[in-house]
């Protein structure tokens, strides 16, 4: 069987170790292939992001020097405080602890690159097949497999193609045509800087993080009328050593992710100039003016140091993530874009690999396609069991997604009055059981629930 995998972010590499580990014991002849576009790995590019309790679940399963690693070089917090532009603190929301989610860590402040380099590191290891500068043009389902031509002109058949090609992913235009990922009218604007630029109000009162016991948090969320300003620690290092993340998101008209620093600035400072913390200190106007200041300087010798303009996107809801031979399929955002204000991106698409590696291995054995080389049923049914299990948890969480986001537009004096009355009041009774459901999903075990059905 041979299998080829289109992007090799963290969706991408997800899945090449789960059907790399479930699969290899099943099928001698088993080759996976992975092909990015990029000239080379993707070491130090993204942004940064909450990795919640489930998606260091599925980390674990991969690995648990991978997790214990993660976990060490983030930012471990299991509360979000908000607030609103005029410094008014709204309340605390837990984001998931250690206690709660026994055996994840809890929620981890973190870079993207840092997780991607982490997973990458365990592929590397096992000798994975992974093609760098290998652009893929055209996906055509042929009788005997799917046809992957690449820019190059090289032409592959396979007998899976997975698209863990992103929001924008070519895997999708050819297997569902007319679908696909549109700007949903925000922008997230954001950086790292170092822990000294944040004013030392904002810091953690202690390191590491009390989160039992704790009246705030160090991880911030403000929002304002026109938009909204999250600062965090992404390491438990103070000093030099330390860093932190920054982002801003709001309306905004265009898609334009080169947009000159110039007019970054412009917009940050207009947005942001009169938002105050509650001791009336204009703190993000001073993490704005660093942040800048240290794009002008540094941005072209390290790419840490820049500002990434990154528009938001959204798709509508598919009906199904597999084509109905189940040749094709599409993980992570090809399948279900997630908006940032999810937290779920990277975890849903760690789920992803899981499950549809174990539903592909159960069809394998149930149909003994080993023995007789002929797929098709497996191919089948694995694909429609996939998104009969993840398309109703990808679908809530995205519907939640959009509402979030919709707290970050324009809003009038009466709509921002209500959403801070609304929301303080929220806050304050919401159990620490309201996001159980998103991170307390054990992946192998919903698995085992799942497949338990079916037998």
């Amino acid at each position: 069987m041979k299998i080829i995998i289109v992007g090799t972010g963290i969706s991408g590499l997800t899945a090449y170790h789960f059907l790399h580990r479930f699969l290899t014991p099943l099928l001698p002849n088993l080759q996976i292939d992975a092909y990015e576009s990029y000239k080379s790995p993707s070491i130090g590019i993204g942004g940064t992001l909450g990795l919640a309790p489930n998606g260091l679940y599925t980390i674990k399963l991969i690995s648990q020097e991978a997790h214990s690693a993660i976990l060490a070089s983030g930012f471990p917090c299991a509360k979000f405080e908000f607030r609103n532009s005029n410094g008014k603190v709204l309340g605390l929301m837990s984001t998931g602890s250690p206690d709660r989610y026994p055996g994840t860590g809890g929620e981890v402040m973190h870079s993207r690159a840092a997780i991607y380099g982490e997973i990458l590191k365990v592929l590397e290891e096992q000798g994975a097949r992974i093609h760098y500068g290998k652009t893929v043009v055209g996906v055509v389902p042929k009788e005997e497999g799917v046809e992957v031509t690449f820019k190059d002109g090289e032409v592959v058949m396979a007998d899976l193609v997975i698209g863990a090609d992103g929001i924008k992913s070519t895997v999708r235009k050819a297997a569902f045509p007319g679908v696909e990922a549109r700007f949903e009218g925000l922008v997230g604007v954001g950086s790292t800087i170092t822990y000294s630029a944040v004013p030392s109000s904002e810091h953690p009162k202690e390191i590491p993080y009390d989160y039992k016991n704790s009246k705030y948090s160090p991880t911030v969320m403000t929002f304002g009328s026109n938009g909204f300003f999250g600062y965090s620690p992404i390491n438990s290092k103070t000093g030099d050593e330390g860093r932190y993340q920054w982002w801003s998101t709001a309306e905004s008209d265009s898609e334009d992710r080169d947009l000159p620093i110039e007019e970054i600035e412009r917009q940050l400072l207009e947005r942001h100039k009169d938002w105050v913390n509650p001791e009336g200190e204009k703190v993000i106007d001073s993490i704005i003016r660093f942040a800048i200041q240290q794009h002008k300087d540094s941005a072209e010798t390290d790419r840490s140091k820049r500002i990434l303009v990154l528009p938001n996107y959204f798709m509508q809801t598919m009906e199904q993530y597999h084509s109905d031979d189940g040749k094709i399929l599409l993980m992570g955002d090809s399948a279900h874009v997630m908006p940032p204000h999810s937290g779920q991106g990277v975890s849903l698409a760690s789920e992803d690999g899981y499950v549809y590696a174990r539903l592909l291995a159960h069809e394998i054995q149930r149909t003994k396609a080993a023995e007789s080389k002929d797929y098709k049923t497996a191919l089948s049914t694995a694909g429609k069991y996939y998104t009969e299990m993840r398309k109703p948890r990808s679908d809530k969480i995205m519907a939640i997604a959009a509402k979030s986001g919709n707290m970050k537009r324009n809003l009038s004096w009466w709509e921002e009055k209500s959403r801070d009355f609304f929301f303080g009041l929220f806050l304050r009774f919401a159990p620490d059981s309201i996001h159980d459901g998103t991170f307390g999903y054990k992946v192998d075990e919903e698995v085992d629930k799942f497949l338990s059905t079916k037998s």
